[in-house]
């Protein structure tokens, strides 16, 4: 089975005292679901920042936010969109916050990407597809005859 890696997270940028994220759209998947752009270094929240109207502050991705965002989280899921060039983006990788906030304990380098958002124009909105999903897909599509 194929793994899809990014680079691990440690960096968001800040709305005022909000950090930013997109919005998505709502399913069952996603019905009590929240996202926010996460940054691995200074050239990748750069570019985003070059690419967005907002004035936007960088900000540590701390473990104790994802602790508590983690702990809060209902039935929904948590992501954290990694290194987004900018908030219109057609298609962004996020992982989520467990998977993050085990990779900053770890030091490692590489965060598995769990998730592909998809940009719906009209609403403006991301939808969620989990990227398992799309690999077991094409593995039983390969396996057809």
């Amino acid at each position: 089975m194929n793994i899809e890696l990014g680079n691990t997270p440690y960096f968001v940028l800040m709305n005022g005292k909000q950090r930013l994220g997109p919005v998505l759209l709502p399913t069952d998947l996603t019905s009590t679901s929240a996202a926010i752009y996460g940054f691995s270094d200074k050239p990748p929240y750069d570019l985003f920042l070059a690419n967005c109207e907002l004035a936007l502050t960088p900000y540590p991705l701390v473990k104790g936010y994802l602790k508590n965002q983690i702990a809060d989280a209902r039935d929904g899921i948590q992501l954290v969109v990694v290194d987004a060039a900018g908030p219109n983006e057609t298609q962004v990788n996020a992982a989520t916050m467990s998977s993050v906030l085990e990779a900053q304990e770890k030091k490692s380098e590489r965060v598995t990407i769990s998730f592909h958002l998809m940009l719906d124009r009209d609403s403006q909105a991301y939808r969620v597809e989990k990227f398992l999903d799309k690999l077991e897909l094409a593995s039983s599509l390969a396996k057809t005859p």
